[in-house]
């Protein structure tokens, strides 16, 4: 395996301290984190590609990992456009860009790619779900929220393990410029640019995804013209995480075509 070298960097972009890591020399891919993950959630990703002729940039979006939060309430389109002008900054030519979850929304309105798209396990169809866990989970708010309100630890603790098992602790973990930042961003449905993708585009799923579920996937496949889909068996939301080396062979792959 090639060595390579994993740098942190940090840039002053339009009045934002972005931190960003980049490692390897060749055909450079941006990769944009999920929703409460930052450049270190994508380690394992790094080691593998920056080994195989690959430059790889990934910042921790406004708010995220080291980087501080925006000034006031942001948008799906204002991250797209910081992120258009980080690209511009670096100068970086013919850039692919792979975006998971929350960083797949933000692709759909950038304007500066001119290189290959992936979606991983995108967060851009946005639909009024609930898993049974999280109607379960609204259940035992409204019964044990009455039975705790009067005590404030109790009902923190409470509400605690509410978002815990409803599966939005990000949520909860936010503080509350970003919890308003989330609600904006979740509110807008990003289902309608996706047609407008002229990009070669490879769309990546977990078969098991119970957040952005393989529906969207094959919706995706669907609207953007030049697409390939591969669903990863056994996966969930967080294939960098748990399918990394599956996830690396059919980055490497679709990127050397």
């Amino acid at each position: 395996m090639t060595i390579y070298e994993l740098k942190e960097n940090k840039i002053n972009l339009n009045g934002i301290d972005l931190f960003y890591k980049i490692a390897g020399e060749g055909k450079p891919l941006l990769i944009l984190h999920g929703w409460g993950g930052g450049s270190f959630s994508w380690m394992r990703i790094i080691e593998e590609l920056a080994s195989n002729g690959f430059q790889l940039i990934i910042p921790d979006l406004p708010g995220f990992g080291k980087t501080e939060s925006p000034k006031d309430v942001w948008g799906v389109g204002d991250y797209s456009k910081f992120i258009d002008d980080f690209v511009k900054e670096l100068g970086i030519k013919d850039v692919s860009v792979l975006g998971h979850s929350f960083g797949g929304g933000i692709i759909t309105k950038m304007e500066n790619i001119y290189g290959k798209i992936i979606f991983c396990d995108a967060a851009i169809v946005r639909k009024e779900r609930l898993s049974v866990r999280q109607k379960f989970s609204r259940f035992i708010s409204r019964i044990g929220g009455r039975l705790v309100s009067k005590n404030f630890f109790a009902y923190k603790l409470f509400e605690k393990a509410t978002y815990f098992i409803s599966g939005t602790y990000d949520y909860y973990s936010a503080n509350p410029l970003m919890k308003d930042i989330f609600k904006k961003v979740i509110s807008e449905d990003l289902s309608l640019l996706v047609g407008e993708i002229k990009n070669p585009c490879l769309i990546i799923w977990g078969d098991n995804d119970k957040i952005t579920p393989t529906e969207d996937a094959y919706f995706l496949k669907e609207k953007i013209a030049n697409s390939e889909l591969v669903v990863i068996k056994n996966c969930g939301h967080n294939p960098h995480k748990t399918n990394f080396k599956e996830l690396s062979e059919i980055i490497i792959n679709y990127l050397n075509k």
